[in-house]
């Protein structure tokens, strides 16, 4: 039974759910990253916060760098075997050079990329995402953190996780 009187093991098995209006409903989970935290210990970190939230049916979105968070979401992801209708990601558009707000720079291969994609990026994850796993770097810099602040603007602190 899935209502007023229902027990979150009734409704989700064994999985904790988020509860939104008296009524369980399936969510988005943001899963992000510094690219300094790879290793498997903040990968088991990342994968128990997100067990504490998840719940069969749910997406996870991310950005799709290949280390960090980024990498553990697509771990996770191919983990649970989640159709591609349950993977949310927003990779970065460097190459889009007319985007609103481009910063045209040069990498060391004299190629023009678009500076602030990464950024774009951030902002499309933050909005997506219902709840937000961040695996922050110790010095809380960087690009996480600017996803952090543009979710927390919009989202209550509750729903944020810090590893």
């Amino acid at each position: 039974m899935v209502g007023r009187h229902a027990s979150r093991m009734e409704a989700a098995g064994s999985i904790p759910a988020f509860r939104s209006n008296r009524r369980w409903t399936l969510k988005t989970i943001g899963i992000i990253g510094t690219r300094r935290r790879d290793g498997k210990s903040d990968f088991l970190k990342v994968w128990e916060a997100f067990q504490d939230v998840y719940v069969p049916g749910d997406s996870i979105c991310s950005g799709l760098c290949p280390k960090g968070g980024d990498r553990f979401a697509v771990l996770i992801a191919n983990r649970l075997r989640l159709p591609s209708n349950k993977r949310v990601w927003h990779p970065p558009d460097w190459d889009d050079l007319e985007a609103p707000n481009a910063r045209i720079k040069y990498n060391k291969y004299s190629k023009r990329y678009n500076a602030n994609a990464g950024f774009a990026r951030n902002t499309y994850i933050a909005r997506d995402s219902d709840v937000l796993i961040a695996c922050v770097a110790p010095d809380r810099t960087g690009g996480t953190e600017d996803t952090i602040k543009k979710f927390l603007k919009n989202k209550p602190r509750e729903k944020l996780i810090l590893v």
